[in-house]
């Protein structure tokens, strides 16, 4: 996995309520996938094949540093862009 932003997690699946649009999957070898739990405002890292929870996390922090353990790398970090956006876009006054 790349850079992740928990922004990314906010959007909930239409076809599987309570949790994230957004779903991160791990080395096939794991068959993990990251995701976030909605209605417990959590991550967690779960089953590819059941979608049973395996772990949980109160910070996306958290379950990358179990992801990237898992993984035996550090390939995957946090880092948000679109707080950038919003920075940037408070800044514009009307004129």
């Amino acid at each position: 996995m790349p850079a992740v932003c928990e922004h990314e997690f906010e959007r909930e699946d239409p076809n599987n309520p309570g949790y994230s649009m957004t779903e991160y999957d791990l080395y096939a070898k794991l068959g993990l996938t990251l995701r976030r739990n909605l209605k417990f405002n959590e991550y967690e890292l779960a089953k590819i094949s059941t979608g049973a929870a395996q772990f949980g996390f109160n910070t996306l922090q958290e379950a990358i540093a179990k992801a990237n353990e898992l993984e035996g790398t550090e390939n995957t970090w946090v880092e948000c862009r679109h707080r950038m956006v919003i920075e940037n876009v408070s800044k514009i006054k009307d004129f």
